[in-house]
């Protein structure tokens, strides 16, 4: 429940205008604790260094006492020297502890003038020491000297700059005191900026494990649906080619019988033209004219059912069937056709699909390859029929096969309906590989036997 309304709400439209907000604030509050933190510490440095202007100033006053005091007994210029030196120092020393209290009390709660005049009345009455002896008055010197006002005078003076410096630090304590709640303030904010941001670390690596899972679901459902989208393409090409080669086997049943007993009943009627007595000498040329024609015809007829359903596959075996194939490819090509084969046990379907193959390598060789040899190998080997046809032509770029050229397509689905695997390796100027792997069958299919030729049975001319 939680968990569904947090991502509700994180999915809503407010949700980067809050972030952006919250991360303003936060940046705001942190920045203005820094600066606090920063003026209550300068403050309190401050004040420090107040301190040590004062007790300098003390010092400075002291020293100038005791030079007046050893001036006033001894009359020795050189304490004289050492009063002027002091009060130039203590002149410095106030005016920066005037200065730094000033400092660390920028409001002014805190007046320093009693001190300022309580100095400036002791270094009244240290002149007068000094002017009282240097007049010759010695002894009116050592009374005023000697008296208890001056050392009252200088207590007092302590006392009042302790009371100022007091008075500093109470204002400066209520500035520590901010100064901790800004430092707590900004840890607080700190600790739940941290706890945030590993709440939403962790919901973010939740969220994205789920979504790695859901697309390997959808991945694993896509890859079965791609498998089963195979195997039914794999099963409907295998169908067509099927189909295709029935189709081709019906054309040349056809005409095989009905072309071929129309050409065999035209030879007979010639046969009995033959027959006619008082026939016509130009009669008799026009009929060896027609016969000749006729069996032009009968021979072309044989070549398209050679064609579309070789007779020698069926009648003689795959074996032989290539051996005639590689024949008569070398016999129109002029180049030799080198077979290489061995028996392999395959049903009737896979045979053709060697054939066809091999036929459409040899036929590509031809057109394309301007080959000077060509090889066809056919073995067993663990447990697959092998089939290999190279030669040494120019070769071509797989990559860049034109669009309209559907061998190489028609090959592979040819022996992947057959479970089987086609590869083809070619490179300009290295030649063509077209091999392919067959799984044998368990026990091999005799050859079916064609019916005879109806114009062989006629007991006509051998040239039909």
């Amino acid at each position: 429940m939680l968990k569904s309304s947090i991502e509700r709400v994180a999915r809503t439209r407010y949700v980067i205008p809050i972030v952006l907000a919250v991360a303003v604030i936060t940046i705001a509050v942190n920045e203005s604790t820094y600066q606090h933190s920063r003026n209550s510490l300068e403050s309190g440095i401050t004040l420090t260094d107040a301190r040590l202007q004062a007790l300098r100033t003390l010092q400075a006053l002291t020293d100038a006492e005791t030079a007046a005091r050893a001036y006033l007994i001894n009359g020795q210029e050189v304490y004289r020297t050492d009063y002027r030196e002091a009060i130039e120092a203590l002149n410095v020393a106030q005016q920066g502890a005037f200065q730094y209290i000033a400092d660390a009390d920028p409001r002014r709660t805190v007046s320093v003038g009693a001190v300022r005049q309580r100095i400036q009345n002791r270094v009244t009455a240290l002149e007068e020491w000094m002017t009282t002896t240097e007049r010759g008055q010695r002894t009116r010197a050592h009374v005023l000297a000697s008296s208890d006002r001056s050392r009252q005078a200088y207590v007092e003076l302590r006392q009042e700059f302790d009371h100022v410096l007091d008075r500093a630090a109470a204002v400066q304590q209520s500035a520590r005191l901010s100064l901790f709640d800004a430092m707590m303030l900004n840890r607080l904010a700190l600790h739940v900026l941290v706890l945030v941001a590993v709440m939403a670390l962790l919901m973010f690596m939740r969220q994205l494990r789920e979504i790695d899972e859901r697309k390997a679901r959808e991945s694993q459902v896509l890859e079965l649906e791609i498998a089963v989208r195979t195997a039914e393409l794999r099963e409907l090409a295998g169908h067509l080619v099927n189909t295709r080669e029935d189709e081709r086997g019906r054309v040349a049943r056809e005409l095989h019988d009905e072309m071929g007993g129309l050409l065999t009943a035209m030879k007979l009627e010639m046969a009995r033209l033959r027959r006619v007595p008082d026939l016509p000498a130009a009669a008799r040329e026009r009929m060896g004219g027609i016969e000749k024609r006729l069996n032009e015809g009968i021979a072309v007829k044989r070549r398209i059912v050679e064609n579309l359903r070789p007779s020698s596959l069926e009648q003689l075996g795959l074996i032989a069937a290539l051996e005639v194939l590689c024949q008569d490819v070398s016999s129109s090509l002029g180049i030799p056709v080198l077979p290489q084969l061995e028996a392999v046990e395959l049903d009737r379907d896979a045979e053709l699909t060697v054939y066809r193959v091999v036929q459409e390598s040899l036929t590509n060789i031809s057109k394309y390859a301007h080959a000077r040899h060509a090889w066809v190998s056919l073995k067993r080997q663990e447990g697959q029929a092998r089939l290999l046809v190279r030669d040494d032509g120019q070769g071509f770029d797989l990559a860049q096969v034109p669009t309209g050229h559907h061998g190489l397509l028609g090959m592979r689905v040819r022996v992947e309906s057959h479970a089987g695997k086609l590869t083809i390796t070619s490179a300009p100027g290295q030649g063509t590989r077209v091999a392919m792997e067959l799984p044998l069958a368990a026990s091999p299919t005799p050859p079916a036997q064609e019916p005879q030729d109806p114009i062989a049975q006629t007991g006509a001319s051998p040239t039909a």
